[in-house]
């Protein structure tokens, strides 16, 4: 079981967390458009910027996730239940929750 300092050291990790990602999703909120065909940049040039921007979509898309993971982390911790593997209920390892503090599942789980 985990310590109330513990708690307290996890709970500052996870708003840490959450606010460097949503400053890094700030900061990378520059929509890249869609390229239009008529444009005239060259076969590769068009190719590396559709690839450039389906990379961006992507690490958007896992900022945003991990944002949602880490927010239902910080209700667990409200409402008492945080630590706990969702699978086999064993406590989940401190170490472990320091190093991913989204974790749901025990190492033996996971």
């Amino acid at each position: 079981m985990l310590t109330a300092d513990q708690l307290i050291d996890l709970e500052e990790l996870i708003v840490e967390e959450l606010a460097r990602i949503r400053a890094e999703s700030e900061g990378s909120g520059e929509e890249r458009e869609a390229i239009a065909p008529d444009v005239s940049i060259g076969r590769l040039s068009r190719l590396d910027a559709m690839q450039m921007q389906e990379v961006a979509k992507e690490a958007q898309r896992r900022r945003e996730e991990r944002l949602a993971l880490l927010e239902v982390a910080l209700d667990q911790l409200d409402e008492g239940t945080y630590g706990r593997c969702s699978r086999c209920g064993e406590d989940i390892d401190f170490e472990r929750l320091k190093v991913s503090p989204e974790a749901t599942h025990c190492s033996s789980c996971a």
